[in-house]
């Protein structure tokens, strides 16, 4: 989604003017365009039908047992993208453009969390020994991914993960993941602890993530868990070729990726895995560097 500001001749409220494509099953290269204004500069314009559908409100959000996503948000995947993309992610709007994958994601878990607040429905407590990330609640995001739809390795020096992006990748089921790396003053380590009994949480301003394994999408098995900003898949801690064989990986780089073939890829290709590292001091789903070039992401 791109914003371009407008200043009015006449009065001193900034315009936004917002081209938004339109998210149906054809993809954005028809460059159908839906132009919102917005009165007020810092007022964001995401959740609308053709976006990612009714802004989720924590004390009224419902599991929708026909999409497995919240009730009321748009889970929809175009035609024109990858098998192993439609046929496994939701959650999210996901379309073509040009040369790249785009994911427009609310960012709203479909598993319960202590961090809806105790008011919601998906509400469920801390397990045994964990503990509150502070006041942090999950809340709708604008999340916009444009992701390379042919990666390829980065020659030379790598790109890190800790380069103040919004998210370096997403989940299967819409989410954001995060680097190897806690907030300043603390340890990745020592945050596991203010996860929340699916392995994510919120920052403060309400955008939750995964650093870990979803465990309604991955639980110490070799299922994908999602695509990361380089467009290379993330899988879980074991691996599955796509002759069917299952075993845990012992040649990863330091990033957490090997290239073999998967379930999906009947070619060989680079891909991640969850895994221990040593930057973190645990297991995350992706090391300090991208292996080939990140696209973009927006919120």
């Amino acid at each position: 989604m791109e914003r371009k500001q407008i200043l009015a001749a006449s009065t001193s409220i900034v315009l936004l003017v917002l081209s938004l494509t339109n998210c149906k099953t054809k993809s954005d290269s028809d460059d159908e365009n839906l132009l919102l204004l917005a009165a007020v500069a810092s007022q964001r314009v995401c959740a609308n039908s053709s976006f990612t559908g009714t802004t989720v409100v924590n004390s009224t959000a419902t599991l929708d047992t026909n999409t497995d996503c919240i009730t009321g948000m748009t889970s929809s995947m175009s035609s024109d993208l990858p098998a192993w993309i439609r046929n496994n992610f939701k959650c999210a709007v996901g379309s073509v453009s040009g040369s790249n994958y785009v994911f427009r994601s609310q960012n709203i878990p479909n598993n319960k969390s202590y961090y809806f607040g105790s008011s919601s429905p998906m509400y469920e407590a801390l397990g045994s020994g964990q503990k509150s990330a502070g006041n942090n609640q999950i809340s709708s995001q604008c999340l916009v991914y444009s992701i390379p739809s042919s990666p390829a390795e980065k020659s030379g020096s790598k790109t890190g993960t800790q380069s103040g992006y919004v998210s370096v990748g997403i989940t299967v089921n819409g989410l954001a993941i995060f680097n190897n790396a806690a907030a300043p003053g603390d340890t990745l380590a020592s945050e596991v602890q203010t996860f929340d009994q699916y392995n994510g949480h919120p920052q403060s301003s309400g955008v939750y993530h995964h650093h870990s394994q979803p465990l309604n999408v991955s639980n110490n098995n070799a299922n994908l868990i999602g695509i990361l900003l380089d467009g290379f898949p993330v899988y879980g801690r074991d691996c599955r070729t796509f002759a069917g064989v299952t075993s845990t990986p012992g040649d990863l780089d330091s990033n957490h990726g090997h290239t073999t073939t998967t379930t999906h890829f009947s070619s060989a290709i680079y891909h991640y895995h969850y895994t221990n590292d040593t930057t973190a001091g645990t297991n995350t789903l992706i090391g300090s560097y991208f292996h080939g070039t990140p696209g973009t992401v927006s919120n």
